[in-house]
């Protein structure tokens, strides 16, 4: 447990102190700590002041003449800022230490007009004035609000040397001035301390470099033995990506300074690696917050970390490099390589990094911010003259506009595989990796890719990896009644699906016969019809298909909600480009039994989802049923069943004593059957499903193997719709004969297809009253399936078989079981 009596320190960045009422907030927060220990407020300068004073220094330099009203800027906006926060009764004394303030820095300023040159020394001491103006005014905040507060310059109290711009600290010497400065102080005093700045030994002003304010207050937690050091700026701690290029990134709970460090290193602004140093030296917690939402807990950066939190926690991104290699067989014969390139970059001042070596020793890449990339080709050509000259090194190239994304977690260490799944990750999205590099650590898996790939990069792995889901880009084509309810039922469960199995069903694209809307960003399912109807797009699936190949989209799946025959022989094609296929449309699995091979081959070849569950019976288990009964080693022997809900519709209700042609049209008033019933009655759809059972359970079968028996007499098969439903009565009598046979036989009829030794046949049939055919009511499928395991007692699937609810139910299993297989 930290020691609640030790020292707090507080740091707020310029966007905390942007205005008087942020400052004030600061104040209140500070306030709000225990004052029973000693409280320390490290502050930027106001936020944009920086930026102002860089443009000063740049427009003396230039003699572009506006430096000075610049500078009135930078003063009318400090004297606003004491007119709302300094008590009156201080204000000319505040006013006074900025006063001449802003005349050391009118008299920089004017020198470097006059020289027309800025030194490092210059420069550090121009932008370093911020931090020297802003100290004042909230101590004075603090007192105006009742609470004893002293501004104290960081010049006094961080020694460093004369490294400008960047300058490294006496540790010793800077320990023991904090010390002894904070030591004396009344108790209960908060002071408040200039970030970014120190000084050398001579008193020359000097900057710590970028984040310096953050380094400023941990060197201070560190030489005070703080209980902790919170960080104050404007975001809700370090997220699991950059939330500007990420927007479902989130801020983590807890980091470990390893973590915090290589996540800093590698692109996340909230930190740099410096900052880490004093804290993890003297084991100081860090706490990351925000004032604009100071409820939030933010992030604890400590020496421990979530020790069963095997995740990658974040992923990093640094933009803007390049790759520096140096490559050719006569390498392995150079005596050490690696030591004479790294020495001739540092020469040169050039910052690596990351390296990646070829094990072969055949080349060796550096990676470079893009700026130093010519420069360190142009150093090394030079160093490795020679070798060049004999051929030992083929050549000496850059690859500019390449970006680092970093996966950082110390749980990595434990995940066997895991860069495995990182990079296969990367492959689904269609980016390719560059360079690969990973510390002995395990911390840390960092690869390079180009600049142009890091949306695609950076989505696919944050959402593999820090949120750990599943996201899959979902194509639908056809709108029609299943299609609007499986619509219906996304908006309904996909955030459910996301929310507690981590499966992100992202429907991209939409199309009918008519229009089509594709959208990578996403379409929300309850608005998708709207969007269709409004696209001026028309429905092109040859122009979908290159969309869905130019993407860069990871798991993608194609539902479609047709019953079209033209789109039905694209599932090859799909499969074949990776792209997985849902479907309850029974045109690809009875077509020719070649085209069928294609379809598994593709499937299983490209290791991709192919699932048709809903092609037989609606939602029931049958068709992974049969597989998985034939994986597990069994054999069947026959498969019947009632395949048809609407044919069971029809012929329960001919067995209640309806007529036929009075069944046939309560079924079509219900929309059991399609527009033109004679779809349903000639067994045509029951032959579909029997075939692909068929072919599902091992048999090499056509179409033309299966018998079957229609229900429409060849004088009606062509007529129109119309003219066939007034012509139902006819049929009445003769079917009121069999129905009345049955009965005389003690069974009833039934609609069944089979599938036995004896080949396929489909037909209308008396079953036994004590059948589970004959128990069958309204719209319920019954299929039967006897195997070597289920002999005597066949194994039975028993439910509503047709419908656009349980279709489309069907196929959202379908989708969220394609999209748990996946890779």
């Amino acid at each position: 447990m930290p020691d609640v009596s030790a020292p707090l320190v507080a740091k707020f960045g310029g966007s905390s102190v942007a205005t008087p009422e942020r400052i004030r907030r600061v104040v209140s927060l500070t306030q709000a700590e225990p004052a029973d220990s000693r409280r320390v407020v490290v502050v930027s300068a106001l936020g944009g002041v920086t930026d102002d004073l860089l443009d000063a220094l740049r427009a003396a330099e230039a003699r572009a003449g506006t430096h000075r009203d610049l500078l009135d800027r930078i003063r009318q906006r400090h004297e606003a800022a004491l007119a709302e926060l300094v008590r009156e009764d201080e204000r000319e004394s505040v006013r006074a230490l900025l006063d001449a303030r802003l005349a050391d820095l009118a008299d920089l300023l004017d020198g470097v007009s006059l020289l027309r040159e800025v030194t490092p020394r210059t420069r550090d001491a121009v932008i370093g004035t911020g931090e020297r103006l802003s100290a004042p005014l909230v101590a004075a905040a603090f007192r105006q609000s009742g609470t004893d507060a002293v501004a104290l310059d960081a010049t006094a109290l961080i020694r460093t040397d004369a490294t400008f711009g960047q300058a490294v600290v006496d540790t010793e010497t800077t320990d023991r001035q904090i010390q002894d400065a904070i030591g004396a102080l009344p108790e209960g005093q908060i002071a408040v301390v200039t970030g970014f700045i120190g000084s050398t030994a001579d008193g020359v002003v000097t900057t710590l470099g970028r984040s310096g304010s953050d380094y400023t207050a941990t060197i201070l937690a560190g030489a005070l033995g703080a209980r902790a050091c919170v960080i104050w700026t404007d975001v809700a701690g370090v997220f699991t990506a950059d939330p500007r290029l990420v927007p479902e990134a989130r801020p983590l709970a807890r980091l470990s300074y390893r973590e915090a460090a290589e996540m800093a290193y590698f692109g996340a602004k909230v930190l740099h690696p410096r900052t880490m140093l004093p804290a993890e030296r003297h084991g100081i917690p860090l706490v990351i917050k925000s004032t604009l939402e100071p409820e939030a807990p933010g992030t604890l950066i400590s020496s421990d970390t979530d020790a069963l939190d095997l995740r990658v926690k974040a992923i990093s991104t640094v933009r803007g490099v390049a790759v520096v290699t140096l490559e050719g067989a006569g390498i392995q014969a150079v005596v050490g390589v690696s030591a004479r390139l790294f020495g001739a970059l540092s020469g040169a001042g050039i910052n690596v990094r990351m390296v990646s070596q070829a094990s072969s020793e055949q080349s060796i890449c550096v990676v470079v911010d893009s700026a130093d990339a010519d420069p360190a080709v142009d150093v090394l050509r030079q160093s490795f003259a020679a070798e060049l000259a004999r051929g030992d090194v083929r050549e000496i190239s850059a690859l500019p506009h390449c970006a680092v994304l970093s996966a950082v977690g110390e749980g990595m260490r434990h995940q066997p595989g895991l860069a495995g799944r990182l990079f296969a990750t990367l492959g689904r999205a269609g980016v390719n990796v560059l360079v690969i590099a990973q510390g002995a650590s395990e911390t840390n898996i960092s690869t390079v890719v180009a600049e142009a790939d890091v949306p695609a990069a950076l989505a696919a792995l944050h959402e593999a990896f820090p949120l750990r889901r599943n996201r899959v880009h979902v194509v639908l084509i056809g709108t029609g009644t299943v299609g609007r309810r499986l619509l219906a039922f996304l908006a309904e469960h996909a955030p459910i699906l996301l929310r507690e199995h981590r499966i992100h069903l992202r429907l991209v694209g939409i199309t009918n016969s008519r229009r089509m809307v594709w959208d990578p960003e996403g379409i929300a399912p309850e608005t998708a019809l709207d969007r269709l109807d409004a696209s001026d797009t028309p429905a092109d699936l040859d122009e979908l298909d290159r969309q869905l190949a130019a993407s860069g989209m990871e798991r993608r799946l194609v539902v479609d909600a047709t019953a079209s025959e033209s789109v039905a022989r694209r599932y090859v094609g799909w499969l074949d480009s990776g792209v997985g296929v849902v479907t309850p449309n029974k045109r690809a699995n009875t077509l020719d039994m070649a085209y069928y091979r294609r379809l598994r081959e593709a499937a299983d070849r490209r290791e991709v989802s192919y699932r048709y569950e809903t092609t037989v019976m609606a939602g029931l288990p049958v068709v992974f049923t049969v597989r998985d009964l034939l994986r597990s080693g069994d054999q069947i022997e026959r498969i019947e069943g009632v395949f048809s809900g609407t044919l069971a519709y029809l012929f329960n209700r001919l067995a209640e004593g309806a007529a036929f042609s009075e069944a046939v049209r309560d079924a079509k008033a219900q929309g059991l059957t399609e527009p033109d019933p004679r779809d349903d009655l000639t067994g045509e759809d029951v032959a579909r499903k029997l075939l692909i059972l068929a072919r599902e359970s091992g048999r090499d079968v056509e179409r033309a193997d299966v018998t079957v028996e229609s229900l429409v007499p060849a004088a009606l098969a062509d007529v129109t719709v119309e003219q066939f439903m007034d012509a139902l009565p006819t049929l009445d009598d003769a079917w009121r004969q069999r129905v009345a046979d049955a009965e005389a036989q003690g069974g009833r009829l039934a609609f069944v297809g089979s599938i036995d030794g004896d080949g396929l046949r489909v037909s209308a049939q008396v079953v036994p009253l004590d059948s589970p055919f004959a128990a069958s009511r309204g719209t319920d499928n019954v299929i039967l399936i006897r195997s070597a395991r289920y002999h005597d007692t066949p194994l039975v699937v028993q439910g509503p078989g047709a419908g656009p609810d349980v279709t489309a139910a069907g196929l959202l299993a379908d989708l969220v079981n394609a999209a748990e297989l996946m890779p």
